[in-house]
């Protein structure tokens, strides 16, 4: 009984003791997982090649309309002064007014350039996700991990009442029977002390029943000790039943966000994932009180939001120089045949006529309408570039209770977490000598696993903090 109790008491202090939850290695597997996402995501590459293809279009909108050409022949020669015309042949070249061009290619800059922040948007939401279902894994493996800790320690305690269930009550029924027979022989004493024989058969008889009294009292006693402790293994069977059940959950959640991390980095969902058993905390790049400062600098939507604003004010230069006319510059080149008869020296000699024209932009309520566009469009831009702010300052103000709220949790669960371990210790010692207690070990026991589970869960909701953070202020790059 004592090796049992040795044990059982080594166990629990082996299998309940906090391990420590900074791993060098984590960030590193980390930072590779997510570099091999930001090469692997389709949506950050799809992103990326609209990014690309927009750039395309600067050459595109920078580049002179073509050249225009004609031939024309006569079937039947025109008589000309210098001969007969047999053709004509004419190139002519349209040039838009002075910076037009340049306007246009600004602004297809510019839209390319907030297609780019749309691709940093992407990548920042990525990486986000991919930290957010990393935390998470780590969070299941480390349930998992407690759990079957806590099974592991059940067991023990099972096997230790099972022991006290099966070993014989003798103690409590000889406690029984010496009460019963100290009781019986006081009256006797008596009864002979005084030599009133009448009287004597009246307290040996009552000495008989106190006997019988006590003694009932003492098989009540054992058969009362036998319940106990069958309860008892029975509640702790329970309890591993339960624990069971829980386990198996996490194990499902844990091989579905393995599946949901696996397609993040697009990938085979069954590949096998290096996962920490346990998390440390993150660290913010900058101060809590920066951060919002950092999100209106760097935040690639208001990125995006500004870089289409000044597109826009492009655009409407853009087409005010639209509504001026265009130059034209070309040649006319006529082919003469010698006419005979002719004496004139310029007999059949081909003639150039450089040429010059322009448009005549009189219509002008296209032109207006695309400058009011053109406006109209930078006026929205500017709207939403207010809104987007109030909108990520909002996410602010939410990201630093979250962020405060999980910093507290972590410190609240690693302090009770302390407590209880050294609670369940006291009463394990104590039901190993005296065999009370059970109900609140299992109750204190179930508190060391909640404040454990609650423990890495804060932990893993702080580091989500930490990484929308860093996502609002694009702050992650590779």
């Amino acid at each position: 009984m004592k090796r049992i109790n040795t044990y059982i008491v080594l166990t629990f202090l082996l299998l309940i003791q906090q391990q420590g939850i900074a791993q060098t290695q984590d960030s590193l597997i980390l930072d590779n997982y997510l570099e091999m996402a930001a090469k692997n995501n389709p949506g950050v590459k799809a992103a990326f090649s609209q990014y690309l293809a927009a750039l395309e279009k600067v050459p595109q909108v920078g580049s002179l309309p073509d050249p225009q050409g004609s031939l024309d022949f006569f079937l039947k020669p025109m008589e000309l002064v210098t001969g007969n015309q047999v053709g004509n042949i004419s190139v002519m070249q349209m040039f838009p007014w002075f910076g037009t061009l340049k306007l246009a290619q600004d602004e297809a800059s510019l839209m390319a350039k907030a297609q780019f922040s749309l691709f940093q948007e992407s990548k920042a939401t990525l990486f986000y996700n991919v930290k957010t279902s990393w935390y998470q894994l780590a969070k299941y493996k480390r349930g998992i991990l407690l759990i079957n800790q806590n099974i592991a320690l059940l067991e023990s305690i099972e096997k230790l009442a099972l022991v006290k269930f099966q070993s014989p009550a003798g103690s409590s029924s000889g406690s029984g029977s010496s009460s019963g027979s100290g009781m019986q022989g006081t009256p006797s004493a008596s009864g002979n002390g005084g030599g009133m024989g009448g009287m004597n058969n009246q307290p040996a008889a009552s000495g008989q029943s106190q006997q019988g009294s006590n003694m009932s009292s003492g098989a009540s006693g054992g058969m009362g000790s036998k319940s106990t402790g069958l309860a008892d293994v029975l509640r702790v069977r329970m309890e591993i039943l339960d624990q069971k059940n829980q386990l198996s959950l996490l194990k499902d959640q844990l091989k579905t966000e393995e599946a949901n991390f696996n397609s993040l980095l697009n990938r085979d969902q069954n590949l096998e994932i290096e996962i920490p058993d346990s998390l440390k905390m993150e660290t913010l790049s900058v101060s809590a009180l920066a951060v919002a400062d950092s999100i209106l600098s760097n935040n690639p939507m208001l990125a995006m939001l500004d870089a289409e604003g000044q597109s826009y004010s492009a655009m409407a230069d853009k087409a005010r120089k639209m509504g001026l006319p265009m130059v034209g510059v070309g040649v006319n080149y006529m082919v003469i045949q010698k006419q005979a008869g002719n004496i004139s020296m310029m007999n059949g000699s081909d003639m150039v006529m450089p040429m010059v024209n322009f448009t005549i932009p009189i219509y002008r309520k296209k032109y207006t309408a695309m400058q009011k566009e053109a406006n109209y469009l930078k006026e929205s831009t500017i709207l939403k570039v207010d809104e987007m702010k109030n909108m990520l300052l909002l996410e602010y103000r939410q990201l630093v209770e979250k962020y405060s709220d999980a910093e507290r949790r972590v410190e609240l669960y690693k302090e009770q977490s302390d407590l209880a371990n050294r609670t369940a210790n006291l009463l394990l010692a104590g039901f190993t000598s005296t065999g009370t207690d059970f109900e609140e070990i299992l109750r204190i026991q179930y508190k060391v696993l909640e404040y454990g589970l609650k423990h890495i869960e804060a932990v893993a909701d702080y580091n989500t903090a930490v990484a929308k953070a860093e996502k609002l202020m694009n702050s992650v790059n590779y």
